[in-house]
């Protein structure tokens, strides 16, 4: 049998009894404690036969205790009375007690969207605070560098919970959604890719895009957030055109704008080996997620403001130099 790092933690102490008046909870901790079926179920196991596996404590500065695994279970001693649980002491880091807090509770059979979101962060930020990041210090220019760390931790924190890294970073995107929108992808009103893209709208195009759906009763599909997403990122969009997204109804001048944008960029084909030249040399200065569609996009902006004179490159204003020579 293969034990988990929670359960070997718990194999190294023996358990002492602790008062639950002190004992507080972890600060900023993401999961639940609800009175579901799983709640009722503990509780009765509590009460015929008490509490099984010792919850993990860390002593506070003050002399109490924080919980680090074992929320529900206090939760249930708490209901039915009981004033002391068995418990094993731990003395950790900070980042050390996130990453113990999170590993132990975050193969719940029933997690919230929201609760993964915000664990995931928790976890990441765990991770970069144990000197993960010792190399980014070293070259803090190099934003493939600081790609490559972001997808390898990424992996690594979706592991116990069987998420790919690309997955852990969508969960990731929807702590950047209003409360509104995130309370509706935890109650499967909003589908969780749909969120995903709404993330990447700024909080006051999400609460005018609120605003809209909640007057009109209408709903957003995962198309419809892309194409909101795109102009957001354009940082065009506006009331109307959500309504044109939403409706499927647009104006002359928009249409005119979106058939402009369609053509790839001439001899560099997506289904061609140039796109993998792309994949291995450009998305490195992209955030993970970011379809092809969007990288063209923004390069064609970026390739239209160097035309017109906005943006001054490494070469051309090497070649000036050269010319004053």
């Amino acid at each position: 049998m293969i034990l988990t790092p929670f359960e070997e933690m718990l194999g190294q102490d023996e358990s002492t009894e602790i008062a639950l008046s002190q004992i507080d909870a972890f600060p900023g901790h993401p999961f639940q404690v609800r009175q579901d079926e799983d709640m009722e179920k503990l509780i009765e196991s509590i009460g015929q036969s008490g509490v099984i596996v010792p919850v993990i404590l860390r002593k506070k500065q003050d002399g109490r205790y924080e919980t680090i695994a074992g929320h529900r279970r206090c939760a249930a001693c708490r209901q039915m009375g009981i004033e002391h649980v068995p418990a094993v002491i731990r003395e950790m880091s900070e980042e050390d007690a996130v990453l113990c807090m999170v590993d132990s509770n975050i193969q719940r059979t029933s997690i919230l969207p929201s609760e993964k979101a915000k664990a995931y962060r928790m976890k990441m930020e765990a991770l970069s605070g144990q000197g993960k990041r010792t190399d980014l210090d070293k070259e803090k220019s190099s934003r493939r560098l600081a790609q490559k760390w972001k997808r390898e931790t990424a992996e690594q924190v979706g592991t116990d919970a069987g998420d790919s890294g690309r997955q852990v970073q969508r969960y990731l995107r929807l702590n950047e959604l209003i409360p509104e929108f995130l309370k509706l992808v935890d109650e499967k009103k909003l589908a969780f890719l749909t969120g995903v893209e709404l993330s990447y709208l700024s909080t006051g195009q999400q609460k005018m895009l609120l605003r809209y759906l909640q007057e009109k009763s209408h709903g957003v599909s995962l198309k419809q957030a892309g194409q909101l997403r795109q102009s957001a990122e354009a940082g065009d969009l506006s009331l109307e055109q959500i309504e044109q997204v939403l409706t499927g109804t647009r104006s002359k001048e928009s249409e005119k704008t979106n058939q402009k944008e369609k053509p790839a960029v001439k001899g560099f084909s997506d289904k061609g080996a140039g796109f993998h030249k792309l994949d291995d040399e450009i998305r490195a200065y992209f955030p993970e997620g970011y379809s092809k569609e969007d990288i063209w996009r923004i390069l064609r902006q970026l390739l239209e403001k160097w035309k017109n004179g906005e943006v001054k490159l490494g070469q051309e204003t090497d070649t000036k130099d050269r010319i004053k020579r």
